[in-house]
């Protein structure tokens, strides 16, 4: 991975977006423009459809789209949770058009009329994940499938064709690993930590963890801030600390900007970073 990035896009859930102005603003001494692709709530269908890596197939009542508006498309993966699929522009079949969801499913419109077109299964060309296909990336995707039941085999090789399907146009990838919620159920704590086994092994030093962090005396070094006796109990329970979380997944202001701190390390390590001038050790 040799070789300083100077774009880097986020891709993932609300973990993603809800950390991207930490990212931002760690990254910024850097050099490094950051692209905020998260989305509170999608699923890993929803991610690798917007990235490009597993396009939503397009299929309509009728087997064909209309001459104009918008259309509810056949039933998809997409369809799973499909109110917090971002709205995404693309193209099928010749056709430009936005798609969007909504609790009744997933929907496509027309950029703009003309004749009815064909579709069977076409896949829907992303603008932005096509244009950003080369970007070299940060992958944070799947634990809302997780949530909803799906197993750990289905979001592992979702990151796979994602994170492949990026590194085929020149990307440099790296995988946040997932945490466990406070609170969660033994049978999803095994879920995810098995996404996050797996990951480790397939990315090696590129995949970037989480979950340990979290559990150990490195965090209260990056927020400055003690331990609360709470915090100590839910690290003997192996889950984050109630002082810097806003509900059982997710995490406030402190804990984002510690925890940027910590993937920003993790890249630097990767040597995809600069290290600022004021931060370097001399002797």
């Amino acid at each position: 991975m040799a070789g300083l990035t100077s774009t880097l896009v986020g891709w993932g859930s609300s973990s993603m977006a809800l950390i991207s102005p930490a990212l931002e603003a760690v990254l910024a001494p850097c050099g490094v423009t950051y692209n905020d692709q998260g989305r509170g709530g999608e699923t890993s269908h929803h991610t690798a459809a917007r990235l490009g890596a597993l396009p939503l197939p397009v299929s309509a009542r009728g087997g064909r789209l209309p001459g104009a508006g918008t259309v509810r498309l056949h039933h998809t993966t997409l369809d799973l949770a499909s109110q917090f699929l971002r709205p995404f522009a693309g193209h099928v079949a010749g056709v430009p058009a936005v798609v969007h969801g909504t609790e009744k499913g997933v929907f496509l419109t027309r950029l703009r009329p003309g004749e009815p077109v064909a579709v069977d299964g076409d896949p829907f060309v992303p603008l932005i994940g096509s244009a950003l296909r080369g970007t070299d990336a940060l992958l944070w995707m799947g634990k809302n499938d997780l949530n909803r039941g799906q197993v750990a085999a289905g979001v592992i090789e979702r990151i796979l064709a994602s994170a492949r399907h990026l590194e085929e146009a020149g990307a440099r990838v790296a995988v946040i690993g997932q945490f466990v919620n406070n609170g969660a159920e033994p049978a999803l704590r095994e879920q995810v930590l098995a996404v996050n086994s797996a990951c480790r092994e397939h990315f090696g030093a590129a995949y970037l963890d989480v979950q340990d962090f979290l559990t150990s005396p490195a965090l209260p070094e990056a927020t400055g801030m003690p331990l609360s006796r709470a915090d100590l109990a839910a690290r003997t329970d192996g889950v984050k600390p109630p002082s810097i979380s806003t509900d059982p997944g997710h995490f406030d202001q402190l804990g984002n900007v510690a925890l940027a701190g910590h993937l920003r390390s993790g890249l630097q390590g990767l040597g995809l970073l600069e290290i600022p001038d004021h931060e370097r050790k001399t002797p």
